[in-house]
């Protein structure tokens, strides 16, 4: 997890201006009930570079945060919109022109002002243009309104995909000009209808508004609780199919697939993702229809869908394109929907997960597209398959981390004269890991997840209990290099042994008390600008809740104090204390008991015993005691922070007295030691004198080397080489008759060394003569002995004299050899001579 710098900044908190955008109105009047809100996701913070839009209550609120930061005026800007439920989520379109705000059950588009209007100094509401999306179809007596989504792939990216917790998925192509967009769809499917045709021929699309529905055994299975499309084609490596997919998960715990879910009329960005969407797309589908056909035993339903992906994707290739140039320069590419298969694809699912857990609800959930396994070099395409990693949420604030290895492929129904019927196909999601956030067992269905901006296959998870933060990077990027480059002999192992060790990333950065459980809670969003930072930001009980991360590239300081094993004192970095808002916020019994029905004339008579009087003592005992109990439970959680400041203080001050013991040891400071042991002071000199020694004796050693190794690099002789050179000389100059000097004769004898050398080779030839002479007479003298000497005594003594032999020769030629590289001529040796 990337480091936490800081947490909520002094310019969010009480009574900065910035705490002012996530204030609600404080009310002249105090409600006695308050309308329970519904259950499910709530996002009412959306982003759009460093602005924030937040939703507070039924209003919009508007701001920059490096304006908020810089305290600069206006604080914020209202938008002023007319819609008559809560609003719970808010989504702004891909090119940051659009926010869709939604409640249980209305959309409303709004078109959003240019940022220059959060510079001027005019603070008064503003007037967007807003339309209301499906104002038939999303009304108060329909199924309420599960998840808002803007298609990846859409038309300026203003196609909105709505799902229905009824399992109604529609497709709204809004168009400013053409005000019947945002009433009609251009595409709407049912679930429970999907789930039991037979063919492409029913009518698979949503019921008018006002008709009657019969009973669906599938009501409850298919009751959605979050949906997400697999990726965005931005990135470079995703596979085709996973822009086109849309995932969505039940209540139950199934997860299904629609693949593929396009609008009639989609754009790809010209990019590096654009050409790997194509690519992965085409060799898919041709290498699966090659592998059909050629195979007599594949079953007939295979071929009927190699052949209609074969015909969808001839419809994207062979058809006119038209190319077209955004305003930030961006070209784009504008497909059609194929038209030669059913617009409404086969519902997948539920797809299995092993191994088997217990029986779990699904709050919300996430998909990743692994990216390309192989790339096209040169003029190969690039291959792949569309695996995934499915992220579950669950209602206890578990996260079952998924593999999805098969992919999820497009696929239709069958047509009305194909011979087979549609079965459910095997498709397994295989748990790798499952981390447990809470780790409480209380199953909550207010919590969601936040892709993070920064890093991919990174999320945050809001819960009541806090924020959490996810992230798969450890291990994901081992599976993707396993899976870019297949080797078949061993790979089961490897991949086994790889998801054994998967290591998942989880940690809290954010937290919250635990008597606040019950509160709403916010999913949370990213921001990453250079003016603001790293930061996370939310609301609890509308106040605002932020945490600012290190976005630092390379090692951390945690990375290189681990590396280096850096022993420093431990940290707490915790958020700020800020007082919560029972302490400050208004409170007027009178106010509050303007809700009981009492004339006002009465507040002034005299108390009487009637049903009426008891009535109002009633409810003023029941506004002071809900009031008194939500101060004391603020005063004793403030009083129980005093007491863990104050411990915490005693033992700061204790480990400061034994850090600053240990340092008068080591400076001297301490009291002198029994005997004759040094003081601390006196240690440190001495072992610094024995260091400088040692030190200084390396230096000395060095420097001798240093002249050494400088005099063998030279051509220059020393002065014993010179002395030496002078000897041999003086050598060659006595045997030589001819080359001899005066100085030549050093043994001082007044017979010249030639002379003698010559002597001794006569003395030398003189007396071998005699010894071969007295050798053969006594030869012809010596009897015959029968004495015989054993073969391998003789070769014994053989290989001993060769031996010598050799050793003497050796040192010849080594004698010679120093003479010659000292400048000395010599005659060659021969070997054997004397």
């Amino acid at each position: 997890m990337p480091k936490v710098l800081s947490h909520t900044p002094r310019w969010l908190q009480r009574p900065s201006r910035g705490h002012e955008l996530f204030a609600p109105k404080p009310s002249a009047s105090r409600a006695l009930a308050q309308k329970e809100k519904a259950p499910g996701l709530r996002k009412t913070i959306a982003a759009r570079n460093s602005e924030v839009f937040i939703a507070v209550g039924n209003e919009i609120r508007w701001a920059d945060l490096e304006g908020l930061k810089e305290h600069e005026r206006p604080v914020y800007r209202v938008l002023k919109i007319s819609i008559p439920l809560a609003i719970e989520r808010l989504d702004i379109s891909p090119n940051g022109d659009y926010l869709a705000v939604s409640t249980s059950h209305t959309i409303h588009i709004v078109l959003l002002p240019d940022s220059s209007l959060l510079t001027t100094a005019d603070d008064s509401p503003l007037k967007p243009k807003t339309f209301q999306v499906g104002p038939t179809a999303h009304v108060l007596e329909e199924s309420p309104i599960a998840s808002v989504l803007w298609h990846p792939l859409g038309y300026h990216g203003r196609c909105l995909v709505t799902i229905t917790k009824a399992g109604v998925v529609r497709l709204w192509e809004i168009n400013r000009a053409d005000r019947s967009s945002f009433c009609e769809t251009t595409l709407s499917i049912d679930l429970q209808k999907l789930a039991n045709a037979k063919n492409d021929q029913e009518n698979l699309s949503a019921s008018q508004y006002g008709a009657t529905k019969g009973f669906s055994p599938d009501a409850a299975d298919l009751e959605v609780a979050s949906a997400c499309f697999g990726d965005s084609p931005d990135q470079q490596g995703v596979h085709g199919w996973a822009p086109m997919t849309l995932w969505i998960a039940t209540v139950s715990g199934d997860v299904y697939a629609l693949c593929p879910l396009l609008p009639s009329k989609w754009q790809l960005v010209n990019s590096p993702g654009a050409d790997t969407f194509k690519q992965t797309l085409i060799t898919t589908i041709n290498i699966n229809h090659a592998n059909v056909t050629e195979d007599d035993s594949s079953p007939i339903e295979d071929m009927a869908l190699a052949d209609k992906q074969i015909k969808w994707l001839s419809d994207i290739i062979y058809q006119e394109l038209l190319t077209e140039q955004l305003p930030n320069d961006d070209v784009i590419t504008v497909f059609n929907r194929p038209t030669s298969v059913p617009a409404v694809p086969l519902l997948q699912g539920p797809f299995s997960v092993v191994p088997a857990v217990e029986d779990f609800e699904l709050s919300d959930m996430i998909v990743y597209s692994l990216k390309t396994f192989s790339e096209g070099r040169d003029e190969e395409i690039a291959e792949g398959l569309p695996s995934a990693v499915v992220c579950l949420l669950t209602d206890t604030c578990e996260v079952h981390i998924c593999l999805d290895l098969e992919g999820v492929i497009g696929r239709w129904l069958p047509s009305a004269g194909d011979e087979y019927a549609p079965e459910p196909s095997e498709h397994v999601l295989a748990i790798v890991e499952t981390v447990a956030l809470a780790n409480d067992g209380v199953s909550s269905p207010n919590q969601s997840i936040t892709p993070d901006v920064r890093t991919d296959f990174s999320f945050f998870v809001s819960h009541s209990s806090g924020v959490f933060y996810i992230s798969l990077e450890p291990w994901i990027r081992n599976l993707e290099s396993e899976l870019y480059e297949p080797q078949v002999e061993g790979a089961d192992f490897r991949l086994q042994r790889l998801l054994e060790s998967a290591t998942t990333v989880a940690e809290r950065c954010m937290r919250r008390n635990t008597r606040d459980t019950n509160k709403d809670v916010t999913s949370c969003v990213v921001i990453e600008e250079t003016s603001v930072g790293y930061m996370v930001l939310t609301t609890f009980d509308n106040e605002p809740q932020a945490v600012f991360l290190d976005n630092q590239e390379g090692p951390t300081n945690d990375d290189l104090k681990e590396y280096l094993h850096w022993e420093t004192p431990a940290s707490d970095n915790r958020e700020p204390w800020q007082p919560p808002k029972e302490f400050w916020q208004p409170f007027s019994l009178h106010s509050s008991l303007q809700a009981v029905h009492r004339s006002r004339a009465s507040w002034n008579e005299e108390i009487k015993l009637s049903p009426a009087n008891l009535e109002v003592l009633m409810t003023a005992h029941r506004v002071l005691a809900e009031h008194t109990e939500s101060l004391q439970l603020r005063v004793s959680d403030l009083f129980n922070r005093c007491q863990r400041l104050q411990d915490e203080y005693r033992d700061q001050v204790i480990r400061v007295a034994e850090v600053m013991q240990k340092v008068d040891t080591v400076t001297g400071k301490d009291e002198a030691q029994i005997g004759a042991r040094l003081y601390g002071n006196r240690k440190i000199e001495e072992r610094l004198e024995n260091v400088q020694a040692k030190q200084e004796a390396q230096k000395q050693r060095y420097l001798a080397l240093r002249r050494k190794m400088a005099s063998i690099n030279t051509t220059q002789l020393s002065d014993k080489e010179v002395h030496f050179v002078e000897e041999l000389h003086t050598m060659e100059g006595s045997l030589d008759k001819e080359g001899q000097r005066l100085t030549d004769n050093a043994d001082g004898s007044e017979i010249p060394v030639w002379e003698r050398m010559y002597k001794v080779k006569d003395l030398q030839q003189t007396l071998s003569k005699e010894v071969e002479g007295g050798v053969k007479a006594a030869g012809e003298q010596r009897p015959s002995s029968s004495m015989k000497v054993p073969f391998h005594s003789r070769r014994q003594e053989h290989e001993q004299i060769q031996t010598m032999l050799q050793h003497q020769t050796d040192l010849l030629h080594a004698t010679a050899h120093r003479l010659r590289s000292n400048g000395v001529s010599i005659a060659s040796v021969v070997d054997g001579a004397s």
